[in-house]
Order: C-alpha cells, then structure tokens, then sequence
C-alpha cells in the first residue's frame, strides 16, 4: 500500500513537472513572439526617426540656402557680386583649375519676386576637375542655375598616350544666375 502511495505521488509529481515545463514553454513563446512584435514595431519607428532626422539636416540646409538668399533689394549689391566672384575664383585655386574669363553680368528678371546676376566663367580643366568643381558649386549657399556648360576640347594631339588622354583640358564655358528673393512688406 505504501508503495502505491509513492509511486502515485511519484506520477502526480511527473505529471505537475510536465504540465509546468508545457505551460511554461508556452507562456515563454507568447512572450517571446510579443517582444518579437515590440522589437519590429521599435524597429521601424527607429528607421522613421532616422529618416525624419536627414529630412531635418536637409532641410535645414534648404532653410539656410533660402535665408541666405532673402533680400529687400531690388538687385544684387556690388559686395555681394564681389564676393561671389571670389569664390568662384576661389574654387577654381582649390582644384588648381585656370580661370581665362570671369565676369559678372547684369540679368533682368522676369518675374517680381526674383532678383538674378549672372556670372560667365570660362576656365581650362581636366573632367575631373570640372566633376569637383561642380559638386562643390552646388554646395554653396545660394540659389544658383547653370544656364550654359559648354565643353570643347583644347588642343588635341594624335600621339597621345592613354594616361595622357585622361589628363585632356578642355575649355569649360558656364553661364549661371545666382538668385535672390525679394521680401514681401
């Protein structure tokens, strides 16, 4: 009779410890799909942040451009000329490329709210050259348009060898308007 006692609390004991792991098991999966669930969700909110915060810096470059570019003249100040002149020639120092004309011309615009100065620049550059040269242009802090890229060779030379064929200047032509916009009263 004892032994019937033992071996019954042996199998109840069993059946309790398979019955706990089971159930524990499944409460541990539901768990674990749960924050499965919580870790995607954070996931993509983290990735809409992240995206929400280069629009941000973007965007606050445009603001900038757009700040920079606010004026209540009606044309463009000669310091203002002068000084976007400089940079260009700056530019040009930077990636050693020869300026053969700069100069700045006076554009009528025609529409109310938008004051325009053109530049023409003329220059002797590799493609290369001419690559940086733009990408840096488009980083200044002002509304600028090219209006004109003209591209010709220099001179060229049948006997060229090919690292000297990389090496090609070309005569580069850019007509480009920088705008201001004018502030409404």
């Amino acid at each position: 009779m004892m032994k019937q006692r033992y071996l019954l609390l042996l199998f109840v004991m069993i059946l309790s410890t398979i019955c706990f792991f089971y159930f524990s098991t499944n409460n541990i999966k539901a768990k674990i799909e749960k924050i499965d669930k919580y870790d995607e969700a954070i996931k993509e909110e983290q990735e809409k942040l992240n995206s929400a915060k280069v629009i941000n810096v973007q965007l606050q470059e445009v603001s900038k451009v757009i700040l920079r570019s606010m004026t209540d003249e009606k044309e463009f100040v000669i310091e203002d000329v002068n000084a976007f002149v400089k940079k260009l020639a700056d530019l040009s120092d930077k990636y050693k490329i020869s300026i053969d004309t700069l100069s700045p011309k006076v554009v009528s615009s025609d529409k109310s709210y938008l004051v325009e100065q053109g530049y023409t620049l003329s220059v002797g550059c590799t493609f290369i050259q001419m690559g940086q040269f733009l990408s840096e242009l488009e980083s200044f802090d002002h509304i600028i348009k090219i209006n004109t890229l003209d591209v010709r060779p220099m001179k060229e030379d049948k006997n060229k060898t090919s690292d000297e064929i990389l090496e090609t200047r070309y005569k580069v032509t850019f007509e480009l308007s920088v705008f201001l916009i004018i502030k409404e009263a």
